[in-house]
């Protein structure tokens, strides 16, 4: 039987391993995601199971738990668990109560622009504890963001690590030409090559994630993949102003900032652009960072 036969036959009530299935929650290529329940612990996980027999994409699922199990910080998804059990790999993760930035976004349209800074402080400091790690996303679109409530609060978190890399793997499996990532968020030097992604393409997807939000679009929008890419290499984006006049300024000068062609014009570090987002409002960035350091950001 295959991987997706045995999937497709776990049922309501079926457990794997010490995990007790609940409910189907997304389906997508390489993996199948259900609401599950820790029979020993008696907490709601959300289970991701591989799907695929292919031995790279499984290599790629267990760097994914690997990395994952790395990050400890309220704005990225908590690992588990990561384990086999009946044939299956899984990665037992944090169960987020809300939907994921891209459909958050569909519901509302484009978001305020303070919402999209208060958005973006929250995924720069998930970037910082991911680049601390030595860990680069690779990935970094509004899908893969989840958003939830607590305190009355908007809170973003970071998930779906399966294109990070560690410095380690960098030395290991890197190949020359080979481009991963999603082609409306992807950095110029990484649409070219994938091995020269470092923590500034993040910021770039980042910076392509904040546009979108405040567009309502992303930058490129041409149906063509390839004019896409070649777009991301080559042209300069939209100006977000006259797409939307709501923007300030200066919010429109970070995120051009974040988006520039050269990695060397972009901010060099997550740290950085969050101090710009932080001032941008009047906030003094000293007391955040005081606040950051004492792991309490009010």
């Amino acid at each position: 039987m295959s991987l997706s036969s045995s999937i497709r036959r776990l049922r309501v009530g079926d457990r794997l391993g010490k995990y007790e299935i609940v409910a189907p929650i997304a389906r997508g290529g390489m993996s199948a995601v259900f609401e599950a329940r820790d029979v020993e612990l008696g907490r709601r996980a959300a289970l991701k199971i591989s799907t695929t027999p292919d031995a790279r994409l499984q290599a790629r699922f267990r760097r994914e738990a690997l990395h994952s199990s790395r990050l400890r910080h309220e704005n990225v998804v908590a690992v588990y668990d990561f384990g086999e059990a009946a044939g299956l790999w899984y990665i037992a993760l944090e169960l987020v109560d809300g939907t994921n930035l891209h459909e958050y976004l569909r519901r509302k349209g484009r978001l305020r622009p303070e919402e999209v800074r208060r958005i973006g402080i929250q995924a720069c400091l998930a970037l910082h504890h991911a680049h601390q790690q030595g860990i680069v996303h690779r990935d970094v679109k509004p899908s893969n963001f989840l958003v939830t409530r607590k305190d009355g609060r908007l809170v973003v978190k970071l998930s779906d690590l399966g294109l990070s890399r560690s410095e380690d793997d960098v030395r290991r499996v890197t190949r020359t030409g080979s481009t991963v990532g999603t082609v409306d968020y992807m950095a110029p030097e990484q649409a070219v090559n994938c091995g020269r992604a470092d923590e500034r393409c993040d910021l770039y997807s980042l910076g392509c994630t904040l546009f979108h939000l405040l567009a309502g679009r992303p930058p490129f929008t041409n149906p063509s993949h390839r004019e896409r890419l070649r777009q991301h290499v080559h042209e300069s984006p939209p100006d977000l102003l006259q797409i939307n006049p709501a923007v300030p300024v200066a919010l429109a000068a970070i995120v051009r900032r974040a988006m520039a062609k050269t990695p060397e014009k972009r901010y060099q570090t997550a740290i950085a652009l969050l101090k710009d987002l932080v001032e941008l409002d009047g906030s003094p960035w000293a007391a955040f960072e005081r606040q950051l350091r004492g792991g309490n950001r009010g």
